[in-house]
């Protein structure tokens, strides 16, 4: 889902990535301009159709230092590698479901980002020209991407490095 343009619009080049390199491997690197790093936009295009990368050993520094943090929980036991399996599915479920919405809402462009997807819909449908059936199914899909969001806040982003340890469940918070 880091790939697909499930969890991010974008990916940001690092100082030691070499953007003509990845240029050439096809990635549509976008220039930085002024203090903006070079990037290219997800969903990725070295995704290959089975969920691998096509340019693996080459990607970006950004993509080799990721981990959700899921992974970093089940690689540290706090939660169970099938545990965190069922959560992925169901992130691709909500995923999926967006995708489906949008479709319905006449958003066909699979190249483009979630979010991306979402925001031109929701301009589009805000407008004021939707009719009663669009703005019911604009609902669904607003409720079904804040789901998403919460989602992949709650177990996928990775927090801040100064942020406080997520608290044991059923302990009580000291005050």
């Amino acid at each position: 889902m880091c790939c697909d343009g499930t969890l991010f619009d974008l990916v940001r080049l690092e100082p030691g990535d070499d953007a003509r390199r990845l240029a050439q491997l096809g990635l549509p690197i976008a220039p930085g301009r002024g203090r903006q790093a070079a990037r290219f936009p997800q969903p990725c295009a070295a995704l290959c159709a089975d969920g691998s990368c096509r340019l693996y050993a080459d990607r970006p520094g950004q993509c080799r230092a990721f981990e959700c943090r899921l992974l970093q929980e089940a690689k540290a036991g706090r939660v169970s590698f099938a545990a965190a399996a069922r959560r992925v599915a169901t992130a691709r479920r909500r995923a999926e479901q967006v995708r489906r919405l949008l479709r319905a809402l006449g958003d066909h462009d699979e190249q483009r980002a979630l979010g991306e997807r979402f925001h031109r819909t929701s301009e589009r449908l805000e407008s004021g020209t939707a009719d009663a059936a669009a703005s019911a199914r604009y609902a669904d899909l607003s409720l079904a991407v804040h789901r998403l969001k919460l989602e992949a806040h709650a177990h996928f982003h990775t927090p801040p490095a100064d942020a406080p340890a997520p608290r044991a469940a059923g302990k009580p918070r000291r005050t």
